[in-house]
């Protein structure tokens, strides 16, 4: 079979873990298909040329004004690439990843098209399929101000004069979706442009989930935690400092807190500065990026992993990833944080945004150390259900059944579940 994989980012260019798992299930999926992929065109120049089954070639948009104002004619050159690669290639099956800051045309055109058409959903912006891309959403009937009005109207026009688009952000089509969780599921939905004909959900695993696992522990002399993620707003890095503040001056605990991940600049200054307000600043080490060694490093050292994210976090594997390696744990209960690991059975959750309530948690960590034993045992036992090998052999079935049930075309939605 011939499948057309579509993805913001396409590794070596990456950003987190979505266009990464992207990757490994291509990987996979090669060994009994043929696949092309089209993905952003970010940083193309730095990838090795004559890259073999990728096509680098949809213009990114930044979510701003300027975004908006190119992405009439960022439409025109996706849809391009669409038609190119279904000419050019002429795909038995579309598996589309993550849709956000491409022309979203590109999508439109591809399910115009006819072939079967499948999505993993591991965002929120499926359920916003086509209704908040810059080009589409002025296509489709809304109340607007007078300023948007006159351009949605100008969109309109250049919808129709132009041969190659005259898309209709509206017209549904048959789809079969895989989730990577029941909470986002639940948070996106359906868009109301999608007929599901197969679901299933499909829990996201690790890429280095063996190499955790072979962690051995070896926790530091003094307590430490560890902030594993990308330093930006919505991972709560801000949460973990208050907190460690807290556990020093209520708790009379004497920890460190190590922060391992990429940062956005200005954010990182930001939390050095608060963490100097907080008086905290000499307790913190910050290792930037590594790799699946050094963070191996890292959670064999540390005597809780702390997971504050404060966005509805659809399935976070960093919280998979500290029970592989035998890691207490402590996280916001938001999103699909608890689908993984459970409240009080596998780790202790509390609620997002409240660094009093994180650091009560950390604190029963460190000094329960017979009930937190036992949570870290039932946390590795549920580790297991989120092995790479199985995950990645579901996803080569579910290509399949997709694929069987899109051609098939039911009358009535099918909806089966437990990729």
């Amino acid at each position: 079979m011939r499948i057309l994989v579509t993805s913001t980012l396409y590794p070596p260019i990456a950003v987190g873990g979505y266009e990464r798992e992207c990757a490994i299930v291509v990987e996979r999926l090669q060994a009994d298909h043929e696949v092309l992929v089209l993905t952003g065109d970010r940083e193309r120049d730095h990838v090795a040329p004559g890259e073999e089954g990728v096509r680098r070639e949809l213009l990114l948009l930044s979510q701003d004004e300027r975004g908006s104002l190119r992405a009439p004619f960022a439409s025109v050159t996706a849809v391009h690439s669409a038609r190119h690669a279904l000419e050019d290639f002429r795909p038995d099956l579309i598996y589309a990843w993550n849709g956000t800051a491409i022309p979203q045309a590109a999508l439109r055109v591809l399910a115009d098209s006819g072939v079967p058409m499948a999505f993993r959903v591991c965002e929120h912006w499926f359920g916003r399929l086509f209704t908040v891309d810059q080009f589409l959403r002025e296509l489709a009937p809304a109340r607007r101000s007078l300023p948007r009005a006159a351009w949605a109207l100008g969109c309109r026009a250049f919808n129709r004069a132009v041969p190659s688009l005259r898309l209709d952000p509206l017209r549904r089509f048959e789809a079969a979706i895989s989730w990577n969780s029941e909470a986002i599921r639940a948070m996106a939905g359906v868009p109301g442009v999608v007929e599901p004909v197969l679901e299933r959900i499909g829990h996201s695993v690790p890429r280095a989930g063996a190499r955790y696992e072979k962690v051995v522990r070896a926790p530091a002399a003094a307590p430490e935690i560890a902030f594993i993620g990308r330093v930006t707003p919505y991972k709560g890095l801000d949460i973990a400092i208050a907190a460690l503040a807290l556990l020093r001056d209520e708790h009379g605990l004497a920890v460190r807190l190590t922060v391992v991940g990429p940062e956005d600049e200005s954010h990182g200054t930001e939390m050095r500065e608060l963490a100097r307000e907080r008086g905290v600043a000499d307790l913190i080490e910050w290792l930037g990026s590594v790799d699946p060694d050094g963070v191996a490093a890292v959670l064999a050292r540390t005597h809780a992993l702390l997971v504050p994210s404060t966005w509805q976090e659809p399935f976070p594997l960093v919280t998979i990833e500290g029970a592989f390696a035998r890691v207490p744990l402590v996280a916001a209960d938001v999103g699909g944080i608890g689908e993984g690991m459970h409240d009080e059975e596998h780790a202790l959750l509390y609620p997002a945004q409240d660094p009093a309530a994180a650091a009560r948690a950390l604190a029963r960590t460190l000094r329960e150390t017979e009930e937190t034993a036992a949570r870290v045992e039932r946390a590795y036992v549920r580790a297991q259900e989120f092995r790479l090998e199985p995950y990645l052999e579901a996803q080569a079935q579910f290509v399949l059944d997709a694929y069987a049930a899109l051609r098939a075309k039911p009358a009535s939605s099918a909806t089966s579940a437990g990729v």
